[in-house]
């Protein structure tokens, strides 16, 4: 049985590794800053007790800040960069392979233009540059080891499965939408015309276990979509829903709209995923069951 370490193990992408049927055929270890956490880590001592990692076969590496952290602090850039450096020289150390979950952020035509590997990135976005400076640490460091991680640069995850504390789920396209549609039964929209890539939940914690499973390491960075869209076409979904879910009329109010063609992003053959919209649809589902009994 594969034991596998989570580096961010109280923040919502590890929620979703927690809340999997088949996480018994894994030992997962959630590692967190937060001195409440069950596997409590400070990573300026790490290196001196990196022993707990000795028996770890991967990490995931979810550790760092949001967007709206990073406004409020952009030295968070820093020490995120810090934390990314221990764990790669832990990694090599231990011989442990790595799973960076970047961000489709780091490109300037997100949503705009379609999408290659090589496409031109965001230096100017604090959050883009967070996890792009990542990326450079983890290359740079493995640069003389063979098979030894790999950048999976993904789009928006959603869905919950358990639910979390809202400050847990927010800061989240479509939980917003949702939480604003059960909230002021209206979605209200500047511009409907924005595009972006979006991951059911599921999907993404298939994506991991696809990656462990197969040993996918090959020092290469993949770009993971699934379902790209307008921001009006969401509202118009969460609106159906609500409708057919919870019996629940919305209105929508769209302040601008371009009905450009959808951009498209090239993914590697052994990472696409073929959109399911009974997949999609039920993970919509889920959110506004879950949090519709929250509400009341």
């Amino acid at each position: 049985m594969p034991k596998i370490g989570v580096f961010g193990g109280t923040g919502y992408l590890a929620s979703l590794i927690k809340s999997q049927n088949n996480i018994k055929k894994n030992k997962y270890i959630f590692f967190s800053r937060k001195k409440t956490s069950i596997n409590y880590i400070n990573y300026s001592s790490l290196k001196k007790n990196s022993n707990i990692l000795k028996d770890v076969d991967f990490i995931l590496h979810f550790a760092g800040p949001n967007q709206y952290q990073l406004k409020r602090n952009k030295n968070l850039i820093e020490k995120k960069n810090q934390i990314t450096s221990i764990i790669c020289d832990l990694c090599i150390l231990h011989n442990i392979k790595l799973i960076y979950i970047s961000s489709m952020q780091v490109y300037k035509d997100y949503g705009k233009n379609n999408l290659t590997i090589n496409s031109k990135i965001n230096y100017k976005n604090l959050y883009s540059k967070s996890h792009f400076e990542s990326e450079k640490i983890i290359k740079t460091k493995f640069i003389n080891y063979k098979n030894m991680f790999t950048i999976l640069r993904i789009g928006n995850v959603f869905g919950f499965k358990k639910y979390e504390k809202i400050t847990k789920i927010k800061n989240n396209i479509i939980h917003d939408l949702c939480i604003l549609a059960l909230k002021k039964k209206r979605i209200f929209i500047n511009n409907g015309s924005i595009q972006r890539t979006y991951i059911p939940s599921r999907i993404f914690v298939d994506m991991i276990n696809s990656v462990i499973k197969k040993k996918f390491f090959k020092n290469s960075i993949f770009n993971i979509s699934y379902k790209n869209l307008r921001l009006k076409n969401i509202a118009q979904i969460i609106q159906t829903r609500c409708k057919l879910v919870i019996n629940l009329k919305i209105h929508i109010v769209t302040k601008k709209f371009n009905k450009k063609n959808l951009f498209k992003i090239n993914s590697n053959r052994n990472l696409t995923f073929i959109a399911n919209n009974k997949v999609f649809l039920f993970e919509i589902d889920q959110i506004l069951k879950n949090l519709n009994k929250y509400f009341k």
